[in-house]
């Protein structure tokens, strides 16, 4: 009997090793093609990246006409009615087709804020044309901030909290950066760090504690980005920016998981804005170019009415939006074989570097 059952155990023994061996070699499988099908996808020749100094087409802010066509889903709609929703970085791109898709949404009140006041007038007018036929009589409220300037972003913030309670926060607002680290001056990254990071903070750690005293919680909405989860050459500054943005709402989310505050941290991939053409260079001055991944990225209502789909709609608190197949594949190539990443955003670079001396 003593026999039988080592004979029993063994055997068990041997099918428990032989699954794990399976499945080991299944997973190395996986791991190398899906290896190999980024290194396809990332190093397949790409067109020659050419520059136009006039921005990408988004929104003409000075026509009114011209509204998105694409709309949320109705059961979006219904959870967003009567929503007070404060929005940063408004005045163009993603931020006009957020506001834009929150107007027709029903929200109660629309608090935008941008650096310039005439485009967000602009976008005020397009929102109220947004609901015409609306009965909510929805208020759209302005204030003026440059979030690079920590004294207005408190300012700004104190503003709000005196309009009453805010029950969405969308952390949008933001610069990008395009030059080598070593040609950076040190007032660039901190700028970078001010208008991407700690002007967000700044809004959060105001508005979040009116959520929690409110019986119907909230929800705070950060823009990041796929280079907050994947770094890149001669971009140190935004990815800086955009990894501390992925750190800190990981860490909040946490401790307001009992709040009834839920944070969530979206990282689109390009985005057919103006974001490369404003960029600021190592010595703070414009880029002026757009580039052609940026020309060639996402349609921005369409982004926007994804990203609102899927937060409002579902549980996700953490998800990429408009990112091609080799930048999902980067974030996960992140963590499953670093090392290959690493050489191929090299090569990249090297190659790009080489074109450009030519």
């Amino acid at each position: 009997t003593t026999r039988e059952s080592k004979t029993t155990m063994t055997r068990i023994l041997s099918n428990r090793l032989e699954l794990l061996s399976v499945l080991a070699l299944l997973y190395a499988h996986i791991h190398c093609a899906f290896a190999f099908a980024f290194a396809f996808a990332f190093v397949t020749p790409m067109r020659h990246q050419q520059l136009s100094s006039a921005p990408a087409p988004l929104y003409d802010s000075k026509n009114n006409n011209n509204m998105p066509a694409a709309a949320v889903k109705e059961s979006t709609q219904t959870k967003l009615a009567d929503k007070t929703v404060f929005l940063t970085g408004a005045s163009g791109g993603l931020g006009t087709a957020l506001a834009l898709q929150l107007a027709q949404c029903g929200v109660k009140r629309l608090i935008l804020s941008g650096r310039k006041a005439d485009a967000l007038q602009r976008v005020k007018e397009q929102c109220l044309q947004a609901v015409v036929n609306n009965s909510n009589n929805m208020d759209v409220h302005l204030l003026v901030c440059d979030l690079s300037d920590l004294a207005q972003v408190k300012a700004t913030a104190r503003e709000v909290v005196k309009l009453g309670p805010v029950d969405i926060l969308i952390n949008n607002g933001g610069v990008s950066s395009r030059s080598p680290f070593l040609e950076t001056a040190l007032s660039v990254d901190e700028m970078v760090m001010q208008v991407n990071f700690f002007a967000g903070a700044a809004f959060a750690k105001a508005l979040i504690p009116t959520m929690i005293s409110s019986a119907k919680g909230g929800r705070v909405i950060w823009i990041s980005s796929v280079q907050g989860l994947v770094g890149i050459p001669n971009r140190s500054s935004y990815a800086a920016s955009k990894f501390a943005v992925q750190g800190y709402t990981e860490s909040i989310r946490g401790e307001l998981k009992s709040s009834g505050v839920t944070v969530h941290t979206v990282s689109p991939g390009y985005i057919r804005t103006n974001l490369s053409n404003s960029a600021i260079t190592g010595d703070g001055t414009a880029y002026g170019k757009t580039d052609a991944t940026t020309a060639a990225g996402a349609d921005p209502t369409d982004v926007a009415v994804q990203l609102l789909d899927r937060i409002v709609s579902g549980d996700e608190e953490d998800f990429t939006i408009a990112a091609t197949f080799s930048a999902v594949a980067a974030v996960y190539l992140r963590t499953l074989c670093p090392g290959l990443l690493r050489g191929l955003l090299v090569k990249r670079f090297e190659k790009s570097r080489k074109e450009k001396s030519d």
